[in-house]
């Protein structure tokens, strides 16, 4: 177990007896609780930190004879605690201070589900194996070709026999999806209406003389669809079949449940190491290697999709981040992607037989190319940081990318960009930043002519803009705003008594342009 999570999540605190043990379960323990312990249990001591607390579990461990105590660190870890555990025969494992107890509860909970150790070898503890073998053994009991589909009429997997069928169930199998042709038509027939609300198996005609009618049955969790079996069959099924169609979707859910427990959970642990691996943190270098990732420079990628909110952001970030990792893995393999927080972060090797500037370009022209691909129906910003050294750098990249990310995102379309490229943009979001304060915001020359403006429904400190913009060219500015000079000429003398700036010292200008440029610095 402890090298399956790896040494960036668990570490060995202290040892004791063997650490081969089978566990049995795994059990939560704060301190004071009287739970039950059972033989071969993995303790959770959540909220265990002193010495005292510590070394009076492990003496009632003992007695249980469970497998080992996990306790989060730094914690105190004497020399008491060490000779406790050697007496008592119960290891002690340490869980890095910033993992969550609950995701490593689901995550230990999983394995012991998926796996059984049985005479030292690992066997998978699911009785009905993969979702295609589960399609083959639905399809014997139907007598008939058999697809798992999910909600989207993408085909999850599928049995033998499909030559039986007809062309459109051929053509879903073979592009893993039903042909949206075929989807539609039965959008418009009910189907999936009727599919969705009926706990029963379903009778869904041929299009026409060449389809085969099929037999559909939706996959619940709860109120939940997670997805329908389809059985493509020319005679009715019996009732005795009906009824075996029905027990197997319940089956389908479990398995379908399981298979995205396991996805949620790789995603997870892929989520933990890079981000220890962004934060430099104990156990970043074992990190970087379960991720695949080459000694030498690195380059950072943030990325976040457009135009959506709350729990829409969450989904439409995982999906970015499955798509990334598939279209980065194809052409930079030494690359690991995952969700962190708000954004979607990936880390690529470059490699150092070229030069860093050379391996940025070419990370940058495949993000390109991805976000092209993505288009309209999944509009997305990704921005590039400048090449780390080595893996102690990555976290400087990291921030230029963060940076980069902004300035793209205030842009409000899909984009992508490399920090040089934005550099001074960046700059002046910063700056925005400093302004974003209120008290800033209320002061200044700025400040006092947005104030006029909204009491006199003048026009001051877009002119004043306008003319920063022209460098200061009285006649250029005037044509801009379709003035005469000399009118632009008294209103810039009106600006420098109201605003109380004085517009022929350089530094004066710039502090105004700077707050004017910066989208903070704006009137609200």
């Amino acid at each position: 177990m402890a090298e399956d999570l790896g040494p960036s999540l668990l570490e060995v605190l202290a040892p004791a007896g063997s650490l081969d043990t089978e566990i049995a379960g795994v059990t939560i323990l704060a301190a004071g609780d009287e739970l039950a312990i059972g033989s071969g249990e993995l303790v959770l001591g959540v909220g265990l930190a002193t010495e005292t607390e510590i070394c009076e579990v492990i003496a009632r461990l003992s007695v249980s004879k469970a497998a080992a105590l996990m306790i989060k660190v730094p914690a105190e870890v004497s020399e008491k605690i060490r000779a406790t555990a050697q007496t008592h025969g119960v290891p002690v494992l340490g869980l890095a201070r910033d993992a969550s107890w609950f995701h490593v509860a689901v995550l230990l909970h999983a394995m012991l589900e998926r796996w059984l150790m049985i005479d030292g070898e690992l066997h998978d503890s699911n009785p009905v194996g993969d979702l295609f073998a589960f399609a083959n053994a639905v399809s014997a009991l139907m007598d008939a070709p058999v697809t798992v589909e999910d909600p989207a009429s993408r085909v999850l997997a599928f049995s033998g026999r499909q030559a039986e069928a007809d062309r459109e169930r051929i053509q879903a199998v073979l592009e893993r999806r039903v042909p949206p042709q075929a989807r539609q038509q039965l959008e418009e027939m009910g189907v999936f209406r009727e599919l969705h609300r009926s706990r029963e198996p379903i009778l869904v005609p041929g299009f026409d003389a060449t389809m085969v009618p099929r037999v559909a049955v939706a996959i619940r969790a709860g109120e939940e669809i997670l997805g329908s079996l389809w059985v493509a069959t020319k005679e009715p099924l019996s009732t005795e079949r009906l009824q075996a169609l029905a027990d197997a979707a319940e089956l389908a859910a479990l398995h379908i449940l399981r298979q995205r427990s396991a996805h949620d959970l790789g995603r997870r642990l892929s989520a933990e190491l890079l981000r220890t691996v962004l934060e430099d943190g104990d156990g970043a270098s074992d990190a970087a290697a379960r991720l695949g990732l080459k000694p030498g420079p690195l380059c950072v990628l943030a990325c976040q999709p457009l135009g959506t909110t709350g729990a829409t952001f969450e989904a439409d970030s995982q999906r970015l981040a499955i798509s990334l990792d598939l279209h980065l893995t194809a052409i930079h393999p030494h690359s690991a992607v995952a969700v962190i927080g708000a954004m979607v972060y990936a880390v690529v090797s470059i490699s150092a037989s070229k030069t860093p500037g050379h391996g940025v370009s070419r990370i940058q022209a495949t993000a390109a190319d991805f976000v092209a691909r993505m288009g309209e129906r999944a509009p997305t910003v990704i921005g590039i940081g400048g090449p780390a050294p080595s893996r102690q750098g990555v976290g400087r990249s990291r921030s230029e990318a963060e940076r980069t990310v902004r300035v793209l995102r205030d842009v409000g379309r899909a984009a992508v960009a490399n920090f040089d490229d934005v550099y001074l943009e960046t700059v002046l979001d910063q700056l925005g930043d400093l302004l974003d304060d209120e008290q800033d915001r209320r002061s200044g020359p700025v400040a006092r002519l947005h104030a006029y403006d909204a009491e006199n429904g003048t026009d001051l400190t877009d002119s004043l803009s306008i003319y920063l913009d022209a460098f200061g060219d009285v006649a250029a500015a005037a044509a801009a705003m379709k003035v005469h000079p000399n009118t632009l000429r008294y209103r810039l003398k009106r600006i420098q008594e109201i605003g109380q700036v004085n517009l022929d010292d350089p530094r004066s200008r710039l502090a105004v342009l700077v707050q004017l440029t910066t989208p903070r610095g704006r009137a609200d």
